[in-house]
């Protein structure tokens, strides 16, 4: 399951980027209201889940 969401949030992460592209230059509300923010935050919230599965599960070992 770690390394499901690991995968997955990479990927949503990179097309993310890859939408906002033009990074440099935008303004938070353009960051914001771009195509790819959306993409870029749901990847990154199951990177962070990712990490926090053994916590959930109660599972100790790496799986």
């Amino acid at each position: 399951m770690k390394k499901v969401l690991f995968v997955l949030g990479a990927i949503f992460v990179v097309i993310g980027i890859i939408r906002q592209w033009p990074l440099a230059g935008k303004t938070y509300m353009e960051f914001i209201e771009g195509k790819g923010y959306l993409a870029l935050m749901l990847g990154l919230i199951m990177i962070v889940l990712g990490f926090s599965v053994p916590l959930l599960m109660g599972d100790e070992e790496d799986s």
